[in-house]
């Protein structure tokens, strides 16, 4: 966990790069899925991303 201060209801900050290419991708999904944001539409994918890797886990475990 990091360091910094929070109040209680705020929510980590980060900064990422990413190129072009990748942008638009994550811009893409956010006009198709009607998403108000690209931090919203990061955060899903993020989320998508991880259930995946939860599976693919859990099938490894088998």
């Amino acid at each position: 966990m990091s360091g910094h201060k929070k109040t209680p209801n705020a929510k980590p900050i980060i900064n990422i790069t990413i190129d072009d290419e990748l942008l638009k991708h994550v811009e893409d999904y956010q006009f198709e899925n009607r998403i108000k944001n690209r931090s919203e539409a990061i955060r899903q994918l993020l989320l998508k991303g991880m259930e995946v890797l939860d599976k693919e886990k859990q099938k490894q475990g088998e």
